[in-house]
């Protein structure tokens, strides 16, 4: 759990604008007593997903923005299955505070989110489907 105080320094934001993203319903948090206090992996979700300034780009603007590299290995050379099965073991649980600030960039710690996501949903359907929900 974060005081409001640790999560600007996360996010590098002031106490004020947390307490407004608080307000806002854009960060989840809890009243204990007369201080608010938040989840780490909430404020680290924040901070890797953090929207940037002014308004968002539109699909028009963004179109020749950004170039995807060739890959290294031609796709048939890529065993996909063998890549799907490391990133299930990898992801067996959600991603911790030291990954996500080991990430190199915004998109690779909202690539962690995601791909963990993907396998906690895929767990949730298979314990619907056993009757345990």
């Amino acid at each position: 759990m974060l005081s409001v105080a640790e999560s600007a320094s996360l996010l590098g934001v002031s106490p004020s604008r947390v307490r407004a993203l608080i307000a806002e319903g854009a960060l989840p948090a809890e009243k204990i007593g007369r201080s608010w206090v938040l989840r780490e992996e909430d404020v680290l979700q924040r901070a890797a997903n953090r929207p940037g300034p002014g308004r968002p780009a539109t699909i028009a603007t963004c179109a020749g923005k950004f170039e995807h590299p060739e890959p290294s290995l031609p796709t048939s050379e890529i065993d996909l299955h063998d890549l799907y099965l490391a990133c299930k073991k990898a992801f067996a649980v959600r991603p911790d505070a030291e990954a996500i600030a080991r990430a190199e960039s915004t998109e690779e710690s909202s690539f962690y989110f995601a791909v963990a996501d993907h396998f906690l949903q895929q767990r949730q359907c298979e314990l619907v489907r056993q009757g345990v929900y």
